[in-house]
């Protein structure tokens, strides 16, 4: 229990820490009960440590977060493959949370990190921001260099708005390939019919094809020992490809299936969206087409959807065409594979293994995509036509007294004997012939049918 007392004119708190040990520390507070306070919240404090609710000071060691960073990056972060991540977290990581040390680094502090770089990265930059500072403690953890929470996990994500999906039509495969180069012509065929990553093509080797059992076994990515999923697959090749993939065989000159000119492996910044958009634009996969004026100093510029030029209305000159490909990244050619395959009908299932998703939510949800033209021919089969009038029926009606309902057997109605029934139809034609005399008498008109004298009864 927590106590207080006072030495030379100070009040002293005395608590038991989280190892257990009494540790005594003399504050500058007035008043008694300050002190008591204070002691208080030193001793839940050292209850939370006990519950490893919050870290022991004495189990981190006073290192700033930069110099966390460091040693992540030498343990973990040189081994994955994106080359940019050290220069991104360089950027935007250190300069505000690198002087820190890394018991500095809370959750507020990262947050407020976070809504600074909100005025001018996206989203998703944001989250993977986020997601370096998330990883870095939690391999931290793992090797006792920090103990307590995480201080990014209650930090929340930001909100990625979906974009449209780009990816090339079963009409415009064809016209792709036959633009393309006739070097790139088998790797960008081999990524439609496969759904093979970039790192994972420019990795094939020639043991890896077996034309014989038309299989390709996906083990590597780029030059390292595995793919992105970690673990080998086979997929099946198409008929359509076997021919790619001979040519592409016959002339490598090395054990790659798709080296350089001299045999050895492409590079990582190998920027193969460009040459996908420069062969989209060759086959007039565009969205308009930008008229330009190349001579020096005039600017003029305009957009059309044809490609005929003219002349240049400032200068003259005969204008410069551009095409304008729509935006499709090397990667959307595995949303083509899935789009592709779910429009033939092709089970999630077999879809799932040919892109080697471990979820099937992740292939339909990001990958299967459905234009206006598929919405459209869903929303035809929905036929309603208005209900047909009912046909008089010729049979007779049903006989003592039964009627027939909407729907089921007729209900039969308990009906009384034949001189009640007499009885009944006298009164009404009573009351039938006394109002009709007393219209007759006010407007003088001649009764259309029998006296009341004259009925029977």
């Amino acid at each position: 229990m927590a106590s207080v007392f006072k030495r030379d004119d100070f009040y002293v708190v005395k608590w038991r820490d989280a190892s257990g040990r009494w540790r005594q520390k003399r504050t500058s507070f007035v008043t008694k009960a300050e002190a008591r306070q204070f002691a208080q919240d030193l001793e839940h404090k050292a209850d939370r440590q006990r519950q490893c609710l919050d870290p022991l000071p004495t189990q981190n060691p006073k290192r700033t977060f930069s110099e966390l960073v460091g040693w992540w990056w030498n343990e973990y972060g040189s081994r994955l493959r994106s080359p940019t991540v050290k220069g991104f977290v360089d950027k935007h990581l250190i300069p505000t949370l690198g002087p820190l040390t890394v018991q500095e680094v809370s959750a507020p502090r990262i947050e407020e990190l976070l809504s600074q770089k909100d005025r001018f990265l996206k989203p998703k930059s944001v989250n993977h921001l986020r997601q370096v500072i998330h990883r870095i403690f939690s391999i931290a953890s793992k090797r006792g260099l920090w103990i307590g929470p995480n201080p990014a996990a209650s930090v929340e994500r930001r909100k990625v708005p979906k974009r449209l999906p780009n990816y090339l039509r079963a009409d415009e495969v064809p016209k792709v390939l036959t633009a393309l180069a006739p070097r790139w012509q088998p790797l960008f065929a081999t990524a439609v019919y496969t759904a093979m990553r970039q790192g994972e093509l420019l990795g094939l080797r020639k043991s890896d094809v077996d034309l014989a059992d038309g299989t390709i076994t996906v083990a590597r990515s780029y030059d390292g020992p595995t793919t992105k999923g970690g673990h080998a697959d086979v997929l099946p090749i198409a008929e359509a490809l076997k021919p790619y993939l001979v040519t592409a065989l016959q002339a490598s000159t090395s054990d790659l299936v798709f080296p350089r000119a001299d045999g050895s492996m492409h590079s990582r910044d190998l920027a193969l969206d460009v040459i996908l958009r420069r062969a989209m634009g060759r086959a007039g996969i565009v969205t308009g087409y930008l008229h330009k004026c190349r001579r020096k100093g005039c600017g003029y510029e305009r957009k059309y959807p044809h490609s005929q030029c003219g002349r240049c209305p400032k200068c003259n000159m005969l204008l410069w065409g551009k095409a304008l490909p729509r935006h499709i990244r090397f990667h959307d050619t595995r949303h083509t594979t899935v789009t592709l395959l779910l429009k033939e009908g092709v089970p999630l299932a077999t879809v799932q293994r040919i892109v080697r998703h471990k979820d099937p939510r992740l292939t339909t949800e990001i990958y299967g995509h459905l234009d206006v033209e598929d919405m459209r021919r869903a929303v035809n089969r929905l036929q309603f036509f208005a209900p047909s009038e009912p046909e008089e029926s010729s049979e007779p009606p049903p006989e003592n007294g039964a009627k027939l309902p909407r729907h089921g057997a007729p209900v039969v109605r308990k009906v009384g004997s034949a001189e009640s029934q007499n009885r009944s139809s006298r009164r009404k034609l009573r009351r039938i012939a006394a109002f009709t005399k007393s219209g007759r008498q006010d407007l003088n008109l001649r009764p259309l049918g029998p006296e009341p004298s004259a009925l029977p009864g």
